[in-house]
């Protein structure tokens, strides 16, 4: 900042950037300086494009990745776990535009050394629902793959950025599950997932992106 006395007058107050006070009678004009905006590098800009996509996606989906991030790195919450999972797989198409694409097949809602469930889906557009099948163990429980296991499946809307979670059964049932789709969703904007849980050791499998047929 610049301090200049001021040659006439006896002002008081700030006018015009500039602060006016007296010390030992005489009047002292203050200018501000003048605020320089920063200029961000387009690597800075790409970065907090997908930072806000990141930060929006992971508060829409807090309540989903607060129950299948069970295995947290030390300091991070499930959200922020979550940010940090899924950052890599962010695009920005559009830099100028503000336009970020997220490549949603490889997205993460659990991670774990667990095998991973057999679940498929389908969407019938006449029913307007959901239909995931499980299979059933096959076979004597393994390391990683119990018949105790919870099988979980998370329904996606991208467009809204919703997010929701139903459990389909265990490994060592099979089972088939029926899921209304979500009044507003859009059908077509939906991406599914399916992961395992065991609640005894507190452990999921990766997440498993299941195409609809």
């Amino acid at each position: 900042m610049t301090v200049y006395p001021v040659v006439v007058g006896d002002l008081n107050g700030s006018m015009d950037r500039t602060v006016f006070y007296k010390v030992e009678d005489r009047c002292i004009g203050r200018k501000k300086n003048q605020s320089k905006e920063r200029e961000y590098s387009d690597v800075e800009r790409e970065q907090h494009l997908k930072f806000g996509f990141m930060v929006k996606l992971a508060r829409r989906a807090k309540y989903v990745v607060r129950e299948s991030l069970v295995r947290l790195p030390r300091y991070l919450s499930a959200v922020n776990y979550f940010m940090r999972l899924n950052l890599p797989y962010c695009t920005v198409e559009d830099l100028e535009g503000g336009v970020v694409s997220f490549d949603y097949e490889r997205l993460v809602f659990a991670e774990g050394t667990l095998a991973s469930p057999s679940v498929t889906a389908s969407f019938s557009e006449e029913d307007n629902q959901f239909t995931f099948a499980v299979s059933s163990l096959g076979g004597r429980d393994l390391p990683g793959k119990k018949g105790t296991d919870k099988v979980f499946a998370v329904l996606l809307e991208s467009n809204l950025m919703q997010a929701y979670q139903i459990e389909l059964g265990t490994r060592g049932e099979e089972a088939t599950v029926m899921e209304a789709l979500e009044p507003g969703w859009n059908a077509e904007n939906v991406h599914v997932y399916a992961y395992a849980y065991s609640k005894e050791e507190k452990e999921t499998s990766n997440t498993l992106y299941l195409p609809l047929a």
